[in-house]
């Protein structure tokens, strides 16, 4: 039996993965669509509801009718940190202060935001509750804190695995489940290519990584601590892009994991991305493989 052709491995990036829905218009556009797609955070939810609907079209249309709920607003807002109107006060300080803060509140509790934030944004944005409802397979990639483990759901409570893989570590709530601490899956795998290895023949991914380091200025402790860990994620991004036979890089320098401000550019900037790779897969002296992507999705 021959494996699958087109495996689609959608990365983590908070509000960066509105370019997701724009890289899979284009396919769509195309007329091409995956055979298995493999998400992490951002990317197990944009997964999902293309693998439960088969239409970016409805996505787009889902995610603008959630911008207009007042869940959505708490994201925005930053009211998702409990207590004493802490976000008023985040707002007027200085980087400094907010700093100060953070540890202070670091050192009392374990994150910042209940997962039932995540739990009430999945239950709006996806259709279904479990992986066989879904019309094409499905994998998402969190991670146990513990042992370092990476954890792969296939099947199952479809949501709760994406707000696994969802979980931000510090900033949402962890699961705890059989002495495993399990948070975003982007801690191990922000590109969840590895997954899809020996599935398929040919392996997409869809990079959202904000690779753009702005300059240090009289850096404190944190700062340089942050910065490395940047860098070390940074490092491990794009040795898992390097993996996979056709990379998609939407342009979103700049754009924090938390601001949908920029969501007419996300999805400008993934539909881009994935016509410009489409078109240089077909025009190529060898476009074998772009034949292949048609072939399969007809």
């Amino acid at each position: 039996m021959s494996k699958p052709y087109l495996g689609l491995a959608l990365g983590g990036g908070g509000s960066r993965g509105v370019a997701h829905i724009g890289a899979l218009q284009a396919l769509h556009y195309s007329g091409i669509s995956p055979d298995i797609i493999a998400g992490t955070s951002s990317g197990s939810t944009i997964g999902a509801m293309y693998a439960a609907t088969l239409d970016p079209f409805w996505i787009e249309n889902r995610f603008r009718d959630f911008m207009e709920t007042d869940l959505f607003f708490k994201f925005r807002s930053g009211s998702l940190i409990d207590g004493r109107n802490e976000e008023t006060f985040l707002e007027k300080v200085t980087t400094k202060v907010k700093q100060h803060y953070m540890v202070v509140l670091g050192l009392n509790k374990s994150f910042v935001a209940k997962r039932e934030i995540i739990e009430k944004a999945v239950n709006f944005l996806v259709p279904c509750n479990d992986f066989s409802e879904l019309k094409i397979p499905m994998e998402i990639v969190a991670v146990d804190i513990q042992s370092g483990e990476e954890i792969i759901y296939h099947e199952g409570d479809l949501k709760e695995s994406i707000v696994q893989s969802s979980s931000i570590p510090g900033f949402f709530e962890s699961t705890i489940k059989d002495e495993k601490i399990i948070v975003d899956g982007g801690v191990a795998s922000p590109i969840p290519i590895e997954t899809l290895k020996n599935k398929v023949s040919t392996i997409m991914a869809v990079d959202i990584t904000n690779s753009k380091l702005k300059p240090l200025k009289s850096p404190n402790m944190i700062e340089i601590m942050r910065r490395s860990d940047i860098i070390t994620s940074l490092k491990l991004k794009a040795k898992l892009s390097s993996e996979a036979d056709i990379l998609v890089k939407p342009n979103v320098a700049g754009i924090h994991w938390s601001d949908f401000e920029n969501f007419n550019k996300l999805l400008y900037s993934g539909k881009s991305a994935m016509e410009k790779i489409l078109n240089r897969l077909k025009n190529s002296n060898d476009n074998s493989i772009y034949k292949k992507l048609i072939g399969i999705s007809n």
